[in-house]
């Protein structure tokens, strides 16, 4: 059965494109606790970022990379070719103009085909970041379940807003950001929260 990080049987995700394929790439931004930068990254042959990095089990190749700062502000730094360790990355993130519309998850679970994930505010503490987007997900997950799930390491978020914990005069916003769950350090569902306007997001 495939799924995210998953290839179907006899699918070569890294194999050639064949004649008349065309390579595509996504501008990226990866976020770690002691880098930040921006390159593009091939999408090989996924249709889409979250599957590409989540099946990655090793480093992710960037080209055309820049060192930005820790407020995301561009350094004249430049590389050709470079390699992140995954385990090193918080988070992968890109603006709305950098995404490329498709679907970020699927709307149902293979196990439970008749029920629906629904899109949930949630937060997401790292050591050096405070996450706070939308997340889908079934009605009934609890919070407990959710950062006991092991699968995908890397999980989807939209509309997010990341504030820095060591400056919170620094707040970034991303139309998608990818989340490493062993970089996580708390997590809590925002639909009864108090003072939620902390984290950047609006409960009503």
């Amino acid at each position: 059965m495939s799924g995210w990080g998953t290839s179907p049987s006899g699918f070569d995700p890294v194999g050639p494109l064949g004649q008349g394929g065309e390579e595509k790439f996504e501008i990226i931004e990866l976020v770690g606790p002691h880098l930040r930068v921006t390159g593009r990254i091939s999408l090989l042959r996924f249709g889409r970022l979250s599957d590409l990095i989540n099946h990655n089990r090793g480093f992710v190749r960037l080209t055309d990379t820049r060192l930005l700062r820790r407020n995301g502000e561009p350094t004249n730094l430049v590389v050709p070719e470079l390699m992140v360790n995954q385990d090193e990355i918080t988070f992968v993130a890109q603006s709305a103009e950098d995404v490329t519309p498709s679907p970020i998850g699927p709307v149902g679970g293979m196990d439970r085909p008749l029920m629906e994930r629904i899109p949930r505010q949630l937060v997401i503490f790292t050591a050096g970041h405070t996450l706070t987007g939308t997340i889908f997900a079934f009605a009934e997950t609890t919070i407990a379940t959710f950062v006991d799930t092991p699968d995908p390491r890397f999980v989807p978020l939209t509309d997010v807003t990341a504030r820095s914990l060591a400056d919170r005069r620094v707040i970034s916003h991303f139309s998608l950001v990818l989340v490493n769950r062993t970089q996580m350090t708390a997590a809590s569902f925002l639909e009864k929260a108090g003072g939620a306007h902390e984290t950047g997001v609006a409960v009503e």
